[in-house]
């Protein structure tokens, strides 16, 4: 099996992330993975954005207010294609917070454009916390419903991972449709003293941090069934040891430099 490079929030040294603009790009550029953040929209809507909070559109005073307490409409009023200090190469552009079936229209689109349909795989992750139940989100049964739903009426299942940090959202949603493709986000070791109790099955994907990822933690992986894609590996020298360790790919904020080199493709 190849060496999986999926795009962190899309092409993100070219366009602000998570915009339809970011994961266009990636397409253009070659990837067959790109990795996307969800929340969920008071109108129970699944929106496209990593942080579940916005700065407050009305001006009262907070600081922020959580997405699941606005409408999609209201959430489309907020630009968020302003250029990151950390990636000052990117292109200003005029954006709002998707939809997940806008993203899947856009990119689905594109790669037909440039002959190469039904290639990309979606990587989902469901922002997701226990004690935020409610406030930043639905329950996790209705929480993966919702997802879930959306990811039926797209007709891609078959190319389309869910992950997510929260083992409760993952255990609502293999309940619900066992035959996707589930992934569970890893970023302290400890949680591997209860996997894979914790997430209660043995998911086809563990992704862990790079930071605590070694050649053991792989192989451990690898004996109970997981395939291991390490998050997030910007460093050409880190890109390098992620392969020769055994990981089957990685989660990366530059693809435009994994796509083109040689040791990850095994030449």
């Amino acid at each position: 099996m190849p060496f999986e490079i999926q795009a962190h929030r899309g092409a993100r040294a070219f366009y602000p992330e998570n915009t339809i603009q970011a994961f266009c790009k990636a397409a253009e550029l070659g990837c067959r993975v790109i990795e996307l953040d969800l929340v969920v929209s008071h109108d129970r809507r699944i929106v496209v954005s990593h942080d579940p909070w916005i700065p407050d559109p009305a001006g009262t005073g907070s600081p922020q207010r959580y997405l699941y307490s606005l409408s999609f409409e209201e959430i489309s009023l907020f630009d968020c294609g302003m250029i990151s200090p950390d990636f000052p190469a990117q292109k200003r552009i005029s954006a709002f917070r998707p939809l997940l079936s806008e993203v899947f229209r856009a990119v689905e689109a594109g790669l037909c454009r440039i002959g190469r349909p039904g290639e990309m795989i979606y990587n989902l992750e469901v922002k997701s916390w226990e004690g935020k139940d409610g406030l930043a989100h639905p329950s996790p049964e209705d929480y993966a419903s919702l997802v879930l739903q959306d990811i039926s009426e797209s007709g891609i299942a078959d190319r389309i991972r869910l992950q997510s940090f929260d083992s409760r959202i993952l255990i609502a949603a293999k309940r619900m449709q066992p035959e996707l493709c589930y992934g569970l986000l890893v970023e302290e070791r400890s949680v591997f003293d209860s996997f894979p109790l914790r997430p209660g099955f043995v998911p086809e994907y563990v992704n862990p941090s790079l930071s605590i990822v070694d050649s053991e933690l792989i192989a451990s992986m690898h004996e109970l069934g997981s395939k291991v894609v390490v998050w997030t590996v910007n460093r050409r020298e880190e890109m390098i040891r992620m392969r020769k360790i055994g990981a089957d790919g990685i989660i990366t904020d530059h693809p435009e430099v994994a796509l083109h080199m040689h040791e990850l493709k095994g030449e």
